[in-house]
């Protein structure tokens, strides 16, 4: 999965064990990141504007219940035009929408930066008002649409001779199906036990990035088969599909 992708998951899971579950806020930073920062919306006072910066995610949750947190979500788009864009940084269009008792909707929006010198990332996300009426949003379980959906591209990376992701494929089938353990590289999200299949299964399905991914290789290969309308098809259905996981599994427990 997108590192920025991942990172909202476990920053979102956070704050709602913390908030709706009482228990204590634990987010795990990955070996990747340096330092991740939250610059919080302008407050207007009497004494004038000035800014809160929260530096590390702790301090931003406490800010957040502080000044009433009610709700939280991680929403992302689930179609993406460019999907080889999806291997670099700054790219997922993702947000992290804070919902709050006086009725204001912010989200916070992240920038990736990449420290040459240490070979790490440092992270800043920024505050944002949503001015406009914003309908909360509701995910449902997808897990039969997203099987159907791996078994099928597992099939095509077979056809256009990608044994490779056809087994990536089939690996997240296992874990949906639960015949494989959840797991990860990376810290698992603190979400309920049974949301975590479909959380690993889309993140270990999620192949769309730069170089020796699923957009790399495979579309020419499909084209030499005279596949490219099936491989657009079934890309565009994964990548939905598994962004349609990742908002269900994260977002809709409490």
């Amino acid at each position: 999965m997108n590192g920025e992708m991942y990172q909202m998951c476990l920053l979102t899971a956070a704050a709602k064990q913390a908030l709706f579950r009482g228990a204590e806020f634990e987010f795990e930073p990955t070996a990747y990141e340096h330092k991740i920062e939250f610059f919080f919306l302008s407050n207007i006072r009497q004494c004038g504007i000035f800014n809160r910066t929260a530096k590390n995610a702790e301090q931003w949750y406490r800010y957040l219940a502080k000044k009433g947190l009610r709700d939280i979500k991680f929403v992302m788009p689930t179609e993406v035009k460019e999907r080889q864009a999806l291997g670099f940084a700054n790219t997922s269009q993702s947000s992290i929408i804070c919902y709050f008792k006086n009725s204001e909707v912010t989200a916070f929006d992240p920038r990736w930066e990449f420290d040459k010198k240490r070979k790490m990332w440092n992270i800043l996300y920024t505050e944002r008002l949503l001015l406009i009426p914003f309908v909360k949003p509701y995910g449902e379980d997808n897990s039969e649409t997203f099987r159907e959906v791996l078994i099928e591209i597992s099939d095509l990376a077979e056809r256009i001779d990608c044994s490779g992701f056809s087994k990536i494929f089939e690996r997240a089938l296992n874990i949906l199906d639960g015949e494989e353990s959840p797991s990860s590289k990376l810290p698992l999200p603190k979400i309920p036990e049974k949301f975590l299949p479909l959380f690993c299964s889309a993140d270990t399905a999620d192949v769309f990035g730069a170089m020796g991914s699923w957009n790399d290789s495979p579309p020419y290969m499909a084209h030499e088969k005279g596949l490219d309308a099936e491989y657009e098809e079934l890309s565009a259905r994964l990548l939905k599909n598994i962004r349609l996981a990742v908002f269900y599994a994260i977002n809709e427990w409490r």
